[in-house]
């Protein structure tokens, strides 16, 4: 079976419980709206019919406005989430990621890594896969959540765990310190360190206070219920408020407290000041133009 068909399946030796959470959350899914991530193409454009590949995509809500501008193909182990997707149009593969992923050298333009190099006990191996299927002058997307940023200190500090528990977010409903699917923390210095470390240099990071960067970003919040609003669904009371109450003030925010600044001010201190580290990358041996 080509890797153009949704499951092409490999075996997985994900840790089960793991396994479990998510093929119970994909098959939740809202398939009638998307979750589009404006950063995936901010400030970089490749060019039309580009081959993109998202590792650990789930139900990919996130990159489903990527099509039919680009050649979009996401890869998880869990098959509900790709139901979904495939229905979308992308082209799926069922594949466990600490198996190498499946497919030829030089196959993508973009490669995705969002949320997922936490999950692994080897991240090193999964980008060095990144970089093999990376055709010249492709970039590579990476996710991974700051457990140390300042909040969470304080948490540590009163003798909490390192269970992710934030606004919109809470593993401490799902998970136990024994279970927890996180297995690699990364400050920010450790993780400019392990970019070195792959060859990876970043062109990009995308910077704003807590989980406004990328969690709780609330162009990705709204755009999803301005979608809803087009396809005449109805929203529900949150979102109703969000779009009424949260959106002007987000406007007014961004007046008097501009994208471009917090992101300078968050720039100077992000290993304390922002909830995730997201950056887009190009490969060392490439000079940038």
């Amino acid at each position: 079976m080509s890797e153009e068909s949704l499951l092409s399946q490999v075996g997985s030796s994900m840790d089960r419980h793991q396994r479990q959470v998510y093929e119970e959350a994909y098959k939740a899914t809202e398939q009638r709206f998307a979750f589009p991530d404006p950063k995936i193409l901010e400030g970089w454009e490749p060019a039309r019919g580009a081959r993109v590949l998202s590792v650990g995509a789930g139900a990919g809500r996130d990159i489903w406005h990527l099509i039919p501008q680009l050649r979009v193909h996401a890869m998880d182990f869990a098959t509900s989430g790709l139901r979904a997707a495939q229905a979308k149009g992308l082209c799926c593969v069922s594949a466990d990621v600490t198996h190498g992923l499946p497919y030829r050298e030089s196959s993508f333009d973009l490669v995705i890594l969002k949320d997922i190099l936490e999950h692994l006990l080897d991240p090193e191996g999964v980008v060095g896969e990144a970089r093999r299927v990376l055709r010249p002058g492709g970039r590579v997307i990476i996710s991974i959540p700051n457990h140390f940023y300042l909040p969470f200190r304080i948490r540590l500090l009163l003798g909490n765990g390192l269970i992710w528990k934030s606004l919109g977010h809470d593993h401490t409903s799902t998970f136990q310190e024994w279970n927890y699917m996180h297995l690699r923390f990364f400050t920010y210095r450790g993780f400019r360190q392990f970019l070195r470390k792959v060859n990876l240099v970043p062109e990009r990071f995308f910077w704003d206070f807590g989980t406004l960067a990328h969690y709780n970003q609330p162009e990705m919040i709204f755009g999803a219920q301005e979608e809803k609003q087009r396809q005449g669904l109805p929203l529900s009371p949150r979102a109703t408020l969000g779009l009424v109450v949260l959106r002007p003030a987000y406007r007014v925010l961004n007046v008097m407290f501009p994208r471009r600044l917090r992101h300078v001010l968050v720039s100077l201190a992000p290993g304390l000041l922002c909830a995730g580290f997201y950056v887009r990358c190009r490969l060392t041996e490439e000079v940038p133009s």
